[in-house]
Parts: structure tokens; sequence; C-alpha cells
């Protein structure tokens, strides 16, 4: 396991963001709200009210964090509202930079799921909606599995509120690690696009899900539905990143696998984030070999990477490893060709065969490729506090945030902020 110490929270987590001075920007009270609008004293849905709102009511906008717009109230005071109840009614006077502002954060939470995926992308909001930059899009990969402590959907509710929006909801591929419990988040959140690979899963529980999801509304409209690679076209999650699907499921099994679990594994969605010089590859569950072959040389979704896209398309600041570090990812072209500089590895106690993810000689082969990686797992000291597969998911979350020319990384053991000081898996 990685040499770690409870310390300080010495990488501090992106701050919350308050308006340039470009004017006021003023908006008011939608008439989508019940009765009023409870402005709170923290931009929590369990907060103290201040005061609730009248439809209609205008006010000026002072700050902002996700999901929350911080206003001024009449007699000056500040409290927090659910943005999405807050229509603007005059953007300021200054027309907004193209510029990329040094505090325009973007977030990536890797959530402790125990053994899954759950991952919450929050994009910055300057707080001038409908200028298409700074936009505080939301995006969710996965949800993790079916887990009566709802891990992810607690931990999204501890900073939003009910039928809040989801921009995106990406479902990499149909295991039940990765999609059950994204159920909660459907029937919590309103979910506006849905992105799947395509993999023609069978059986009553994925049929089911699907099913959910076709009859999600936001704002009156149906889901927008992307199935299949060909379906994704290029999101639009604000002009200062750029969003490429890199890879999904192919509609043949020939050369994705012998087994129908490896198959469906090699059918996971990769994309990649680019955010000015800095960048995010997230790997789903793809493969590139078997667990018994070398890692001399790629196979499955890792070659094919390798193959089909150009020099540097790979390349990228934070790597999500793929399948929870297993011995089946990771090989040493594809490493190669990504040649991170942090790793991050969702994982959790469950055992299969005799082993818990991640393989110890996965996390080697990254670090004998550059032992300056760092890397940061979900499943931090699980072993050594005795974790078991129902008490996994206890906070070892893991905080990536970045403004296009720096990335900072804030990590976790059980809530408590900890910081790696050697790649050592």
């Amino acid at each position: 396991m990685l040499r770690q110490y409870l310390v300080p929270l010495i990488v501090p987590l992106a701050p919350l963001a308050t308006l340039h001075a470009q004017g006021p920007v003023q908006f008011t009270v939608s008439d989508d709200v019940a009765s009023c609008l409870k402005v709170r004293v923290r931009p929590e849905s369990s907060a103290p009210d201040l005061v609730c709102l009248a439809p209609g009511t205008q006010v000026e906008a002072v700050g902002i964090a996700p999901y929350w717009r911080q206003i001024r109230l009449q007699d000056g005071s500040t409290g927090w509202a659910a943005k999405k109840f807050l229509e603007i009614v005059a953007a300021p006077s200054v027309a907004p930079t193209t510029d990329d502002r040094e505090d325009a954060w973007l977030e990536v939470h890797v959530v402790d799921v125990g053994q899954g995926d759950g991952i919450w992308i929050h994009t910055f909001d300057d707080n001038i909606p409908g200028n298409g930059r700074y936009e505080g899009y939301n995006i969710i990969i996965d949800g993790g599995p079916r887990d009566t402590r709802y891990p992810m959907l607690r931990y999204l509710m501890d900073k939003a509120h009910t039928r809040a929006v989801i921009d995106a909801l990406i479902i990499t591929h149909p295991h039940v690690d990765h999609y059950p419990a994204a159920w909660g988040i459907l029937d919590s959140f309103e979910v506006k696009e849905f992105y799947d690979s395509g993999y023609p899963k069978t059986g009553p529980t994925w049929k089911n899900f699907l099913a959910r999801v076709a009859k999600e509304t936001h704002g009156g409209q149906p889901i927008v539905q992307h199935i299949g690679r060909e379906a994704f076209g290029i999101p639009d999650w604000g002009s200062e990143l750029q969003v490429r699907f890199l890879y999904a499921y192919t509609g043949r099994q020939e050369g994705f696998g012998t087994e129908d679990q490896t198959w469906e594994n090699n059918a996971s969605i990769v994309f990649r984030i680019d955010y000015g010089s800095q960048s995010i590859l997230f790997m789903g569950d793809a493969e590139g070999k078997k667990r018994s072959g070398s890692a001399d040389a790629a196979q499955y979704a890792e070659r094919f990477l390798l193959d089909s896209l150009e020099s540097g398309a790979l390349s990228a600041t934070v790597l999500k490893v793929a399948h929870h570090g297993s011995e089946t990812s990771s090989t040493l072209p594809f490493i190669a060709a990504v040649n991170p500089r942090y790793v991050v590895v969702s994982s959790g106690r469950k055992k299969y065969g005799p082993r818990f993810l991640p393989d110890r000689s996965t996390l080697q082969r990254y670090c004998d490729h550059n032992d300056s990686t760092r890397i940061y797992r979900t499943d931090q000291d699980d072993a050594t506090e005795h974790r078991t597969e129902k008490t996994d998911a206890d906070g070892d979350h893991i905080v990536i945030s970045t403004n296009g020319k720096e990335t900072r990384i804030q990590a976790y053991s059980a809530g408590n902020p900890i910081t790696p000081t050697a790649c050592v898996p």
C-alpha cells in the first residue's frame, strides 16, 4: 500500500467562487418553486433557513458553489439559494472575457463507493448562465453498486438538493459494480442526458435500469439518450473544455475477449477531458490483456486505442486507471502512451478468488515507468483497518482540481486528508 500520513489540508479544494469586478448579476426567483425559495446560511440543503423568497423576487448574485448561488438580500446580508430556481435577469454590463481565469477550477470527485466506480465532475461556474463558458455543469460517471449505504447519492446530496440538475449521466458499461446505484441518482435528480456504450447486455436488471432511464425528464422534456459511440457526438460542457470520446463498444467480440466478462469490460466508454495544458483520462474497465498474459504487449481495448489514435491522444496528466487496477489493465505500451503524473484507482474490499483489487503488480508498472508518479486509491487503508465489502465505503474520496494550468489532488482516508509521499504500490 502507499506510504502515507495524516497531514493538515495542505492541498486545498477549489474555493467557492466570487464574482470578478464586472458589475452585479441580477436574478429573479423562478415560478417553478412550490411556494417560495429558501435562502440558507450555507450552500447545503440541511443548513438553517434565513428567509423564503416569493416567486418574482429580484436578487443580486455575489458568489457561487456547486448547485447554489450566494445572493444579497434587501437588508444587505447574504445567503445561499438553489441556483436551479434563479433565472437571470440582467448580465453584467461588461461582456464576459474568453480569457482563462486563474480561479476557474474544474473538480473531479472520485467517490469511495466501495468496490466499484462513482465519479462526479463539476465544471467552474462564473455565475453568468448562458454565455457558454464556465457554466457549472455536473456530469456523473457510473454510480457504484447497489448498496444500502448509498455512498454516491449521499456524497452528492451533501452538496446538492433534491431535483438538482445532472447534465449528463455516463454509464461506462453495465457491470453491477458500476451502474445499479445510479438508479438513486435518477430518482433524486433531474438528468438531462444519458450515455450508454451500447453493449447488448441481457437480463432483467439492466433492462429495468434502461426502462427507468427512458422515463426520466428534465424541465418537462424527455432525457436525451446517446446509445452507442456513433450517437455520442461532441458534448458541450463549456467552451473552456475539450471533451473527446475515444472508445466504446465496437459491436464485435473478435479481438476484445474470449469470455462475456472480458468482452463486457472491453465495451467500456473511454473519454478524455482537456482543460488548458491539463488532461484527465477516464478508462472505465477497459482492459489490455489476460490476467496471465504478459504486460509487454497490449490487447483488447488498449490495443485498439494505441492503434486507432494519433500520437499524444492518450497522454494525460491524470489517469483514472482501468478495471480497479486489475492485472488485466495497464500494459507497458499503454502506460508509456499515457505517461500520467497522477494515477487514481477506484476499488474496495471485494475478494476475487485469492485477491483484492488493485493488483500490486499493476501499480508497480506505473512506479517502474516513473517513480515520481503519485497513486491515489479509494481503498486507502482499508486492509489495515480490516474493512470488508460491507464496510469499505468509508470516505476514502479523491478530489482532483485543475484550473487548466496546474492540477491539485486531495485524498482522504476515512474522511481525513492524507498526502502520498512516494510511488509505492
